[in-house]
Formats: C-alpha cells, structure tokens, sequence
C-alpha cells in the first residue's frame, strides 16, 4: 500500500523551477483573462484581440440579455402589484391587447394544446 519508489531530492524540482513555472503560468493566465474571458464574458476589451476574434459582440450580446432579464425581472416585481390588467377594444388598440395603466401596451396569446396534441408547423 505504500509507494515503494519515493522520488530522490534530486529528481524533485528546485524552489527556482517551481517559481519560473508559477510564474509562466500566472503570466499565461493574465493574457487569456485580458484576451478571452473579459471579452467574451463582459464585453470589454482593452487589447482588442477579442473584436478580431469575435468574442467581444458575444460578451456585450450577453451583457445585454443580463441586464433585460433583470429589467425584465423588475417589471413583473411591479406589474405584480399593480392592479390588473383592463383589456380595451379602442380603435388605437388591437383585439387581444391588454392596455397597463401606466400606459405601457402587452399582447398575449393563449393556445391549450391537449394532452399528445402538437402545435401545427408552418413549414
């Protein structure tokens, strides 16, 4: 159960080596932060190599779909306390629209599919 091979001091590498190679690695890791993830994650891009890779468009596209899901998210805090709905038929307003009272318009459409009953494709 035990290793019968233990390594020698001199297989072993040296303080020097270990701290070269941390190093590298750090130096490494800071270049694909700047280069790759802030792009791509943020949006940000100080070197510009994220734009000449295509990252930064998917970094603010995703940067964009983050702050309408917290809008989003805050509009239906506020639309759930306020009062219903008033479902109007004026000229201005198609059949089917909800008019908001704070003058905001919403269009729903409900389908109930039975159970095994696919909606139908338009292709």
């Amino acid at each position: 159960m035990y290793n019968a091979n233990k390594p020698d001091a001199s297989e072993l590498p040296s303080t020097g080596k270990l701290l070269k190679s941390t190093g590298i690695a750090v130096v490494i890791a800071s270049a694909l932060l700047v280069t790759v993830v802030l792009p791509a994650e943020y949006g940000v891009d100080p070197t510009r190599v994220g734009s000449l890779l295509g990252l930064t468009e998917m970094g603010r596209i995703k940067m964009q779909l983050a702050a309408e899901a917290e809008a989003e998210e805050a509009g239906l805090a506020v639309t759930a306390s306020a009062p219903a709905a008033v479902t109007t038929t004026s000229p201005a307003t198609p059949a089917g629209a909800t008019s908001v009272p704070n003058g905001q318009r919403s269009d729903e459409t409900v389908i109930t599919l039975a159970p095994d009953q696919a909606p139908r494709s338009s292709w």
